[in-house]
């Protein structure tokens, strides 16, 4: 009798006769939703994909027009951006269109296209907020090893990132491990259930939580809190030397909590859309795919699929001069606006969360690093 790997049997066949892969595939790649359901989750995907691409593209076309004049650290930013945009274009049509229908209509090979699209873009994302956290610590704590971090290097990294992404993403398609169809039955994602059924399932499980989960989060997180530290101990210099100027520290202390609100946002948006999904994986892993309510084995990568779009509105609501640049584009582009716009300096594009000392060459912590700080606070 023929049958589909990685997809459950019990239950599936028509009366009178055995079951067969085609069944199996067509029960499968059902959805197990209600109606309702399945049109409220087709109309968010439809919602976030078109923000998505609109909100990333908008960061993208800006990043085009400045790109002489982008940071090396800005250049993750819009790797990040490009990553979004892929998944919003080559990944969410196929679950809303399917969303709406009711069920896959994509069939098997769909199945693995929107799994591999998904994981690629998803963990190259990961893998790109890791190293954009990683060096903006080394650049605020103890400067890059040599002269300020060129495009090359950062370009190289960012191949990493890409490559990095595109081998564990490639993995399933190799044969260790596989893409399936989610338990609500409208998308696919890595099979979380070959954990429990053979040693190489085990495994990629196994990396994949370590590797692309575990690591990197842990990164991102130690980075932040330790810029974090480093601000904090910066701030209780210049206090130091201010004291006759209370006004002046209150705007610098504004300043600091700007920043730091910041980076945490970006970081704590970025985790708070994924760590739910690997959870969910981790639960479906060791407990079974039918341990887990239906309710949360669905909301958890729709939840997941949010984070698209949240860094545009993150940079849109908390950088002033993000939303300058925003506006500027939006305005009419009369003569005398033009005219206007073009003798006015030039505002970066502040694509990052960053500290107020990256128009200079980084350097270490202390008195250069304090005197460089009331220089800005000054300014």
């Amino acid at each position: 009798m023929a049958t589909t790997p990685g997809l459950p049997l019990d239950g599936l066949a028509p009366t009178g006769r055995g079951v067969t892969a085609a069944d199996t595939l067509d029960d499968a790649f059902a959805s197990k939703l209600s109606r309702e359901a399945d049109i409220v989750i087709g109309v968010y995907l439809l919602l976030i994909g078109t923000g998505s691409i609109l909100g990333n593209g908008r960061v993208l076309w800006l990043s085009y027009r400045n790109w002489a004049k982008l940071r090396p650290v800005e250049l993750f930013v819009v790797s990040l951006a490009v990553t979004d945009v892929g998944i919003s274009v080559f990944g969410y049509p196929f679950a809303a269109s399917s969303s709406l229908l009711g069920r896959w209509s994509f069939g098997s090979a769909g199945c693995t296209w929107y799994g591999f699209t998904g994981f690629f873009f998803g963990l190259t994302s990961i893998a790109n907020m890791a190293l954009m956290s990683i060096m903006r610590f080394m650049i605020v704590y103890k400067g890059y090893p040599g002269p300020y971090p060129s495009r090359r290097a950062t370009s190289a990294l960012i191949a990493a990132a890409w490559l990095y992404g595109l081998f564990w993403a490639c993995a399933p398609l190799a044969g260790w491990s596989q893409y399936h169809v989610e338990p609500f039955g409208l998308s696919c994602t890595v099979d979380w259930g070959s954990f429990s059924r053979d040693a190489g399932g085990m495994s990629f499980i196994i990396c994949l939580l370590v590797f692309c989960v575990a690591i990197p989060v842990t990164a991102i997180m130690a980075s932040y809190v330790a810029i974090s530290a480093i601000y904090r101990q910066a701030k209780k210099s210049i206090a130091g030397h201010l004291q006759d100027n209370s006004a002046m520290c209150k705007k610098r202390n504004k300043l600091e909590r700007s920043i730091t609100l910041m980076a945490l946002a970006v970081c704590g948006g970025f985790l708070l859309a994924w760590l739910p999904y690997a959870v969910v994986g981790l639960w479906s892993a060791v407990a079974g795919v039918d341990a887990v309510p239906l309710a949360l084995a669905s909301a958890a990568p729709l939840f997941a699929k949010s984070s698209s779009l949240w860094n545009p509105i993150i940079y849109l609501g908390m950088n002033d001069r993000f939303r300058l640049n925003m506006c500027a584009c939006f305005a009419k582009t009369s003569r005398s606006q033009t005219t206007v716009y073009a003798q006015q300096p030039r505002i970066p594009i502040p694509l990052s969360p960053r500290d107020p000392l990256d128009n200079n060459p980084p350097v270490a912590p202390g008195p250069a690093l304090d005197s460089r700080l009331h220089t800005s606070h000054i300014q």
